[in-house]
């Protein structure tokens, strides 16, 4: 009878462990939790070639640009970009000031006291320097490559 009680519980066990086959249309108890546990796969609405374009596409990056007290933020930082890059430059200032992108000869009124932002795009390779002109202030390097 020892041995007996172990192997009763094993068997058990293995029974409770086991997988009922799915019902069919028969109406049967398991029919209706099968059905409603297993949901059909989703159709994807998209080719696998949007996907990947879809996700592929590069963040744009925003520089925030402070100018204030005679002093800016960021001073001299350097900044990464590739070509082909989206980049905003977010420009406040406490004075009227231009701000000038070397290399892509393009200056930026700021009035006091006002926010601009300038979206651009890194067409082009090398190091070029953001500066203020109102003082003569290096604000960041954009590094593209």
């Amino acid at each position: 009878m020892a041995r007996l009680l172990p192997l009763v519980a094993i068997v058990l066990l293995l029974a409770g462990c086991s997988v009922q086959p799915a019902a069919g249309p028969s109406g049967s108890p398991g029919a209706s939790t099968t059905a409603s546990s297993v949901a059909p796969a989703p159709t994807p609405s998209t080719t696998p070639a949007d996907t990947v374009s879809a996700s592929a596409s590069p963040a744009v990056t925003t520089i925030e640009i402070q100018l204030k007290d005679g002093k800016v933020s960021p001073n001299g930082d350097r900044v990464d970009l590739n070509q082909g890059d989206q980049f905003v430059l977010d420009i406040t200032s406490d004075r009227d000031d231009e701000v000038h992108v070397h290399g892509f000869d393009k200056g930026i009124e700021v009035s006091a006291g006002q926010h601009v932002r300038v979206p651009m795009t890194a067409d082009r390779t090398g190091r070029f320097e953001v500066e203020s002109h109102h003082p003569e202030l290096l604000i960041v390097v954009l590094q593209i490559r």
